[in-house]
This record gives structure tokens, C-alpha cells and sequence, in this order.
């Protein structure tokens, strides 16, 4: 990966999976790295905790991003933190499972 020093980068979902190793590779490059997570808070703790030890910069940010106004809010806390300025955004968060969109039968939730 190249030299991302001065970059920023959100990574959804990024307490866990590919969202963590998405978010460690970005810091590694230089990226300072918005953790988002829902539910991991842990997790995406000691992601930020890895990323910081490794002389990193991170902060984390929540938002439950299946809520009507979570992308929103998501947003707002992205700017709070670091401004009008975001360069990067890997979307990793994982989606509901696509068996229970079936049984919705396409509802709003499942798009």
C-alpha cells in the first residue's frame, strides 16, 4: 500500500473481519483511521488501541447505520472529528443476512 501520511480514512464495521484488517493495513500506510462500529464497542476499541501502540492515529465512531438516520449521523461525527475533509472510505460493515430480506419480501430495510 502506498504512503497515505496526512490521509483520512472512515472504515465501517471496522471492530471486526475485514473492516479491522482494512482499517490496520490504512494505519500502517499512514492513514489516521475512523473505527466505526455498532455493536463491537469492544472490538473497536482494541482496534484503535492496536492502531495507536503502533504509533498510529485513531478514534472510534458508532452509528447503526440500518437506522433511517444513521448514515447522517455517521456523518456528523465523521465531521466533528476531523473536519470537512475525508479521503478515503471503505464500507465493511456487514449487512443483514440476505435470508432475512427474502422474508421481508424486499422491504425498505433490505435496500
Amino acid at each position: 500500500m502506498s504512503n497515505l501520511s496526512g490521509r483520512t480514512a472512515l472504515v465501517t464495521g471496522a471492530s471486526r473481519g475485514i473492516g479491522r484488517a482494512s482499517a490496520l493495513a490504512l494505519a500502517k500506510a499512514g492513514a489516521q483511521v475512523l473505527v466505526h462500529y455498532n455493536g463491537g464497542e469492544k472490538d473497536a476499541t482494541a482496534v484503535v488501541a492496536e492502531i495507536r501502540k503502533a504509533g498510529g492515529k485513531a478514534e472510534k465512531v458508532t452509528a447503526d447505520l440500518r437506522a433511517p438516520d444513521g448514515p447522517h449521523a455517521l456523518a456528523e461525527r465523521v465531521r466533528a472529528i476531523v473536519g470537512g475533509r475525508l479521503d478515503i472510505l471503505i464500507a465493511s460493515t456487514r449487512p443483514q443476512p440476505f435470508s432475512n430480506c427474502l422474508r421481508a419480501r424486499t422491504s425498505e430495510r433490505c435496500w
